[in-house]
């Protein structure tokens, strides 16, 4: 019986784990169609990220400008971002690698004259995408529905686990319930069982008969 309890929750756990890895591949799949029909839609309007899609993105100068990034920085700046180029490498790894594309390195010259001219890494990323759009982002945005995409599985995994480890005191709690009503029972039978009036010499004797009949 134990063992077969064992082996049921064993199950169980198996399951519970493919239905929270079920969740959280449904969950990604969601969020990469919701990337995908906004490709669609920049296909559709004209806004296709091909070869010739360079935008220019420059600001003034700020004041007294100095910059805000070193070279480290800004080559991990760039790494968040796509290159506008059919290539689907960051613009640093473009730059660097594709020497045939001629995207990359204008998008990381915009980048460096807006660090020259004392932009911020989040005003930077500001104007990038209020130019070319969140499709310049390697990575979706934290917030809406992309924010559920990031937190949901995790989410369920919490979730489940939360479920697992309150079945599983539910099987203990009756498991142990169930031992304790199998006790009272025997103690009970014991208690019903007819009492034996004989001395122990008559039982001494009875015992000798039932050996002499075997």
């Amino acid at each position: 019986m134990t063992n077969g309890r064992a082996q049921s929750r064993r199950a169980f756990v198996v399951r519970a784990g493919a239905v929270v890895g079920g969740l959280s591949l449904l969950v990604r799949r969601a969020a990469a169609q919701e990337q995908a029909e906004q490709q669609a839609g920049a296909t559709n309007s004209g806004e296709e990220m091909t070869s010739d899609s360079y935008k220019p993105v420059s600001r003034p100068p700020k004041p007294g400008a100095q910059p805000t990034m070193g070279k480290v920085e800004v080559e991990n700046f760039e790494r968040q971002l796509a290159c506008p180029c059919p290539c689907t490498l960051d613009i640093y790894t473009c730059r660097t690698t594709d020497f045939s594309c001629g995207i990359s390195p204008a998008v990381h010259g915009d980048i460096q004259r807006l660090v020259d001219g004392g932009y911020t890494a989040t005003e930077i990323m500001e104007a990038l995408t209020g130019t070319y759009g969140d499709f310049i982002l390697n990575s979706p945005r934290k917030e809406g529905f992309s924010l559920a995409a990031w937190f949901a599985p995790f989410a369920a995994v919490a979730v489940g686990a939360v479920g697992i480890g309150a079945l599983l005191r539910s099987w203990r709690l009756n498991a142990k319930t169930a031992d304790a009503a199998r006790a009272a029972r025997a103690a009970a039978q014991s208690a019903n069982a007819p009492a034996v009036d004989a001395t122990p010499e008559e039982l001494a004797r009875l015992e000798a008969a039932l050996r002499e009949e075997r």
